[in-house]
């Protein structure tokens, strides 16, 4: 491969600036989401399933983007469609302000995501394109920290502005950021091409824009068989496209290495618990226990600092010790967290809920850091996008099954269609907080797997 690069070191950690508000403002639109979901659905008089499409809509698309965006970045450099994918996702969080519809508002989610799957693979390959060795662990604990930033900031503002009722606000706030951040782009990012970068697998892409949304739409919607046999179909064709197609949409040589493999399951796992536990928590302290959406903004701060002053020095410890055992801490306690939140009921304590969030934020703080440095210490300069793609991918893909998954328990709970009374949230939050503990104890034998000495 050849890799043609305007590099300037001097602008590496302004890079790393631009593409840590980037990520911030993308993931601050997954975070923020959950809080404002009962005033959309009052706003335009909607029920559960099609409002939930405003989340899973828009981590699905992502997804769907995360292994194309990749290869678009090799043909025609990082940078171009890194202000690309700000553009696009600035134009749809306007569009998404202005939406007099639920309909026009999901469409525009979908584009949200769209650009949000420009945005995240290409930061990390941007980092790793920048950084090498103990820095980059630093730089990917950086962005973590702002991932949990978001985390604090992202329901807090949700929450702010249901009360002042201005919750398309959410969207209108990107547009400002959006236009910085593509001046800031274009004049000190580098750029990263390849030269020999082979023909784009649009048979492999049509097959994932198939079965993705298709499984997505089995889960929340119909269970029709004819359905479900193209589901299998198309999901099989990509797999076979994967293995025998000269350039596939994924490096499949990368699945040689068995802890990536490993790695790739147990982010996997992470996806799901990640984005599921926070949709049920949400929706346990909205819907349950009748916070309001400003209360349970503040009860996430805790966890937003505690992940983010954790994983940079996590970053740095990595390269000490090692990936594995720092995973294992993370996903320990992340079994312990779940149990407890398994335990909730209308009459837990301020105190019992704000120890499951905690330790949430801990477990967090460990391990992201962790799985993704594992899974690009491997890659080679060449492998670094497909990697990047591929485990975002299966992470978004995660997180959208299990709120889709979430949200049929809970309309399968509901007395009463479209209507579910606290107790029906807190068996929701007890069914799908167990389906999370199993999903645990499989990212935990996968970790056991891994080689001890060299992670990848």
């Amino acid at each position: 491969m050849k890799i043609k690069s305007h590099i300037n070191k001097n602008n590496r950690w302004l890079t790393l600036i631009v593409v840590i508000i980037g990520s911030f403002m993308a993931i601050l639109d997954s975070t923020i989401i959950n809080v404002v979901m009962p005033s959309i659905i009052r706003s335009f008089n909607s029920g559960i399933e099609k409002s939930e499409w405003l989340v899973s809509g828009y981590t699905l698309s992502m997804s769907v983007m995360l292994l194309s965006s990749g290869w678009f970045a090799r043909k025609y450099g990082s940078k171009r469609m890194y202000i690309i994918g700000i553009v696009i996702f600035t134009f749809a969080s306007l569009m998404c302000g202005i939406a007099t519809s639920l309909d026009f508002l999901i469409s525009m989610r979908l584009l949200q995501g769209i650009g949000s799957g420009i945005i995240t693979p290409l930061t990390i390959s941007i980092i790793a394109h920048n950084f090498m060795g103990k820095d980059r662990g630093l730089a990917i604990g950086l962005l973590i920290m702002a991932f949990g930033i978001t985390v604090s900031i992202g329901p807090l503002l949700g929450g702010y502005f249901v009360e002042i009722d201005k919750w398309d606000w959410i969207f209108k706030i990107n547009v400002p950021i959006g236009v910085v951040l593509t001046i800031l782009a274009s004049k000190i990012m580098n750029e990263y091409l390849d030269k020999s970068v082979p023909k784009f697998d649009y048979i492999g892409g049509i097959l994932l824009l198939i079965w993705a949304p298709l499984s997505l739409y089995i889960l929340s919607f119909d269970h029709q068989w004819q359905l479900s046999v193209i589901l299998v179909v198309t999901f099989g064709l990509f797999v076979l496209r994967l293995i025998y197609a000269k350039n596939p949409l994924i490096n499949v040589h990368i699945f040689k290495n068995r802890d990536f493999v490993l790695a790739f399951i147990v982010m996997l796992c992470f996806g799901i618990v990640l984005q599921g536990g926070n949709y049920i928590f949400t929706g346990y302290l909205l819907h349950g226990l009748n916070y309001s959406a400003y209360e349970t903004g503040i009860m996430f701060i805790p966890l937003g600092i505690i992940q983010g002053a954790i994983a940079p020095f996590i970053g740095l410890l990595t390269n000490k010790y090692g990936n594995r055992r720092f995973i294992m801490m993370g996903l320990i306690v992340m079994l312990v967290y779940i149990y407890l939140s398994s335990q909730l009921s209308l009459d837990s304590s301020h105190l019992y809920i704000m120890i499951t969030l905690y330790l949430r934020g801990f477990a967090i703080g460990f391990s992201s850091t962790t799985i993704t440095d594992l899974a690009l210490s491997g890659a080679k300069l060449n492998e670094i996008d497909s990697v990047s793609g591929a485990i975002n991918m299966i992470k978004q893909l995660g997180g959208s099954f299990a709120i889709a998954i979430t949200t049929t328990i809970m309309v399968s709970n509901s007395s009463k269609k479209g209507v579910i009374d606290p107790q029906e949230y807190v068996a929701v939050n007890n069914d799908s907080f167990t389906l999370l503990f199993v999903v645990v104890f499989v990212a935990i034998a996968a970790v056991l797997l891994m080689r001890k000495k060299k992670p990848i």
